[in-house]
């Protein structure tokens, strides 16, 4: 499984622990160390943590999975319960602007996946900027599961995930 956004590394754990292969890549060099540093002191292990930013295209370093994970950059409004000063950061055009950025992220993530395989997509925004709409923007990918905490209850952060496969491998 690929982790494409993987800082600061909490899904890289989680997925090596539950006995997943993991390559974990971030556009961070400094916070993969991180990443490192927990894998060590657990005693888990991923197949290969590197940097990338998925910005630059697909990853040519990389071949292709049964699954991608992009937990892609967004504004964090979903997590306003606990980060109320995110209100007073952003800007009405962020979410917009952060779509932007997210695009092109999970088109060269996605090329990294599989005949057959699972792309899953989740930012913490409750925006449809940041999800519907980015999801909607891969062309030839159908959309096969969502979930939502939006708005959210409890003491849950708002969120968006989403499981793509390719139109072509659903027929």
């Amino acid at each position: 499984m690929l982790d494409a956004c993987a800082a600061p590394g909490g899904k890289t754990l989680r997925l090596a622990a539950g006995g997943a292969r993991v390559t974990a890549t971030d556009e961070s060099a400094a916070r993969l160390g991180r990443i490192r540093e927990n894998l060590g002191r657990t005693g888990l292990v991923a197949d290969r943590v590197l940097a990338w930013d998925w910005l630059d295209g697909p990853c040519p370093d990389l071949a292709r999975f049964d699954a991608v994970l992009v937990d892609a950059p967004c504004t964090g409004l979903g997590t306003l319960r606990r980060h109320p000063e995110i209100k007073w950061r952003r800007l009405p055009s962020d979410p917009a602007a952060m779509a932007l950025r997210q695009r092109p992220i999970l088109a060269n993530a996605a090329r990294h996946v599989a005949p057959g395989g699972a792309l899953v997509y989740a930012v913490c925004s409750p925006m449809p900027e940041e999800g519907e709409a980015v999801v909607a923007s891969l062309a030839e990918w159908t959309v096969t599961r969502r979930w939502a905490a939006v708005p959210p209850s409890g003491d849950e952060d708002a969120f968006q995930a989403f499981v793509l496969r390719r139109t072509s491998d659903i027929a």
